[in-house]
């Protein structure tokens, strides 16, 4: 379910034209959230997009940041404006309003500034347009910073690890030469020997291209015990709270009827 859940969290962001940061943050947010929680499928579109509208104010320009109603739309428009009022509440004191952190695609962002240097050759051949092999670098960086959202595998490595990985991997398909070097190893604190295990991940997946073949393991997805997928009507519901009761009852009611803390967070 993580998997989808991802993906749609993506498709939004992408489709709204939201930083990449914004996704990496909407994807944290929602990993956070979604392990302290049990979530009804009816509600799954409206977490995550919850997530995505948290992270857009964090992230982006007062003008980027979606309107409720644009939100919406991916949802059908199937939930109320109160509703999302009393999510975005419920989740922001959940975090304790301390929603900021740090992801892969921060730590790229300031990699990339130093991404391709003067010094740097194709094939062999010194860089001709700076410009140009920087906007190719960030466009296959970009690509791997996507194939490391899609599985929990990736959170066993601290995201500045992450985002030098797809840095390096970048360098290696953009066919820069050398593939990690000096200045990048001292900007980052990383050797290329220490990010190789990572980066032949990142190359296995992005290179197979299937992003979400990991995410068939029972080590990644959430602990909501629910598999549906996003992609499916969010008004089929599995429980007793069906679109309709959620319409008659109050937001904030309504909200909690599709939650409930796990275990380890009630012992918590």
């Amino acid at each position: 379910m993580r998997g989808a859940m991802v993906d749609f969290v993506q498709m939004v962001c992408e489709r709204l034209r939201l930083a990449v940061t914004t996704t990496h943050l909407s994807v944290y947010l929602l990993d956070r959230f979604m392990d302290a929680h049990h979530i009804s499928d009816n509600q799954l579109r409206l977490t995550a997009l919850t997530a995505v509208l948290l992270a857009a104010k964090f992230e982006e320009k007062d003008a980027n940041v979606p309107r409720i109603s644009e939100l919406n739309l991916f949802a059908n428009s199937c939930y109320s404006i109160g509703i999302f009022n009393s999510m975005e509440a419920f989740m922001l004191k959940f975090f304790n309003w301390h929603i900021g952190c740090v992801t892969a695609a921060h730590f790229a962002e300031h990699y990339l500034a130093y991404g391709v240097s003067p010094v740097d050759t194709i094939g062999g051949v010194p860089v001709t347009s700076i410009a140009n092999a920087r906007a190719i670098l960030w466009r296959f960086t970009a690509q791997l910073l996507d194939v490391s959202l899609q599985d929990r595998v990736f959170l066993q490595w601290q995201c500045s690890q992450v985002a030098a990985a797809c840095v390096a991997c970048g360098r290696l398909y953009s066919h820069l030469l050398p593939t990690w070097p000096e200045h990048l190893q001292n900007i980052s604190g990383y050797e290329l020997s220490t990010l190789s295990q990572l980066m032949d991940l990142l190359l296995r997946i992005y290179e197979s291209g299937v992003k979400g073949t990991l995410c068939n393991t029972p080590d990644s997805g959430h602990g909501s015990g629910h598999s549906n997928s996003l992609q499916s009507t969010p008004t089929s519901p599995a429980t007793d709270a069906s679109p309709e009761s959620l319409a008659s009852t109050p937001p904030v009611e309504a909200l909690c009827s599709g939650y409930s803390l796990t275990d380890d967070s009630e012992q918590s």
